[in-house]
């Protein structure tokens, strides 16, 4: 009986997913929501995989005397960015709440704050490059971010930076991941049961627990659901 419910929830998981696949979130993996779950006991049952995407974060600035002038040079590159990244395999977002949204100028201009000294304002926007495969690495992505912030035209006084050294990954519907999940840890309380001989059934909690992620290599995330799982008798 408990197997049937558990197979029916991930079943009803799985569809849930796919009926929501155009809303898809992109969390990114930030040193905040690593240690959310860094007290976590890592269960016998994960899955990992490789990141979606690597994201970092490039300021655009301008250090113009005039405020205007400023806003107009920092205005004009991010137009050129996003011209850039309509042919590149670099592109650009926002990022609230450790959530990726989409990039605009319009509101990427709405982000423009005082740059820190006299004179100077800037914004903070996201650059993204989707993960290659097996042979990608951070050292190659970040040569593709350095690639496309060269490409970046002149504007006036404005230029663009970014953190060589603080590269992030991100995940695509992470709840995507629930179903596989729940489904090997049912198979593998069966097969607990069945080394304990007959008479013994699998008693699983805990599935109810979001999915959590450690990063476990430059490009690659464990994923898991924290759950107790013990054999006991028939009754």
């Amino acid at each position: 009986m408990l197997f049937r419910s558990v197979l029916i929830a991930a079943a009803l998981t799985a569809a849930c997913v796919t009926t929501a696949a155009a809303q898809e979130e992109e969390i990114v993996v930030t040193g905040a929501r690593l240690e959310r779950y860094e007290d976590l006991v890592l269960p016998a049952i994960t899955l990992t995989r490789r990141a979606d995407a690597i994201l970092v974060n490039a300021t655009v600035w301008s250090d113009s005397r005039d405020a205007a002038v400023r806003a107009r040079e920092i205005r004009a590159t991010l137009d050129d960015m996003a011209r850039r990244a309509r042919a590149s395999d670099v592109t650009i977002s926002l990022m609230q709440d450790e959530v990726l949204r989409p990039f605009t100028v319009d509101l990427a201009m709405r982000l423009l704050t005082y740059g820190g000294r006299a004179d100077s304002s800037e914004v903070v926007v996201q650059l993204r490059t989707a993960t290659r495969g097996p042979s990608d690495t951070l050292d190659a992505a970040r040569g593709r971010f350095t690639q496309f912030v060269e490409s970046i035209g002149e504007n006036g006084r404005a230029s663009v930076e970014f953190e060589e050294d603080e590269l992030q990954l991100t995940v695509v519907d992470l709840p995507q991941y629930r179903a596989p999940l729940m489904a090997a840890i049912v198979a593998d309380g069966r097969n607990v049961a069945a080394a304990m001989g007959e008479g013994f059934r699998p008693e699983i909690s805990g599935l109810e627990s979001p999915v959590a992620f450690r990063r476990s290599g430059d490009l690659d995330l464990t994923l898991f659901i924290t759950y107790a799982l013990r054999a006991v008798p028939l009754q």
